[in-house]
């Protein structure tokens, strides 16, 4: 007789699971696939792939947001940023023109553009230029002046506004050389300051004084006027200033800021005044525009520092 067996059905490796009923002894154990046991088995691997996780280098991405990526929108930046960035450069943008502005007519106003052709026309003379050679640009803080050089032993000849209670001032000539300077005396009363060159006395030739002027004297005017250096313009005198105290000479030239400082040099090549002011005087019933100028007298007798006059 054939016995009795009891057979226990064991899915194949992939999906091995037994029956909750134990083996008996002598129980056959058969093994077989279980469709619906690999189906489910497969959904679990995809699900798992679906929810495996990638990483960038800055944040994690799902396998479908890794692998298709939604378009990118431009960024806009905040209306309120957006604003305030146009405000600032509206501001700056106003602010440059206005300086622009207000700059165009020193630059390009008619009397500059003369004095600047004059300057050309005069700088063709071989004693202009040479006077030129004489003249310096000074610095002192903030402050641009003239002044010129009125002996070898390197002493030079400014206004006292223009250095103000600066201990020493930076010179520098035509040819670009530029030496440091001691401000060595200096008188309010008549805006005079008197500076020293302290390094090796540099070669250039000077400028020489005279003391008497005459009315409708010629002269030629040198300095640093506006944004301009070394300029020479033409003029003439005038006469003196009446009502003030200290009397000064008055000149019929183009006169601006920078120029202060300038010499006043007469058709023999001889310093009569240093410039010091413009101002506004009745000369002859007319109200005009005049330089001021310092004569040269008054170094010899308001300056402790001795000039040697012709």
């Amino acid at each position: 007789m054939f016995e009795q067996y009891n057979e226990i059905i064991v899915p194949s490796i992939e999906n091995r699971y037994h029956f909750v009923d134990p083996c008996q002894e002598g129980d056959i154990i058969s093994y077989r696939d279980d469709e619906n046991s690999t189906n489910s088995h497969d959904e679990k691997q995809h699900k798992a792939k679906e929810d495996e996780l990638y990483f960038d280098g800055e944040k994690y991405y799902t396998r479908e947001e890794f692998f298709n990526p939604e378009d990118e929108e431009e960024t806009k930046p905040p209306k309120k940023k957006r604003w305030l960035r146009v405000t600032i450069a509206s501001i700056l943008t106003i602010a440059l023109l206005t300086n622009v502005w207000q700059m165009w007519p020193r630059l390009f106003n008619f009397d500059s553009i003369e004095f600047i052709q004059i300057s050309r026309e005069l700088s063709q003379n071989d004693d202009v230029q040479l006077y030129k050679e004489s003249i310096v640009v000074v610095r002192a803080g903030g402050s641009k002046g003239t002044g010129f050089y009125i002996s070898e032993d390197g002493y030079i000849i400014t206004n006292q506004h223009v250095v103000d209670d600066a201990n020493v001032a930076t010179v520098t000539f035509q040819g670009g050389d530029a030496y440091r300077a001691e401000v060595i005396e200096t008188n309010e009363e008549i805006d005079i300051a008197v500076l020293h060159i302290t390094d090796d006395a540099p070669d250039h030739p000077v400028l020489e004084f005279h003391d008497t002027w005459e009315r409708d004297m010629d002269v030629y005017v040198i300095g640093n006027p506006l944004f301009f250096n070394f300029i020479a313009n033409r003029g003439h005198v005038i006469g003196m200033t009446e009502g003030r105290e200290v009397p000064f000479l008055m000149l019929d030239a183009p006169i601006y800021r920078g120029n202060s400082g300038s010499p006043v040099i007469n058709q023999d090549g001889k310093v009569v005044g240093v410039v010091f002011a413009t101002s506004r005087i009745d000369v002859d019933g007319e109200r005009m525009r005049v330089g001021l100028s310092v004569p040269v007298d008054y170094l010899k007798n308001y300056l402790e520092f001795e000039i040697e006059v012709d």
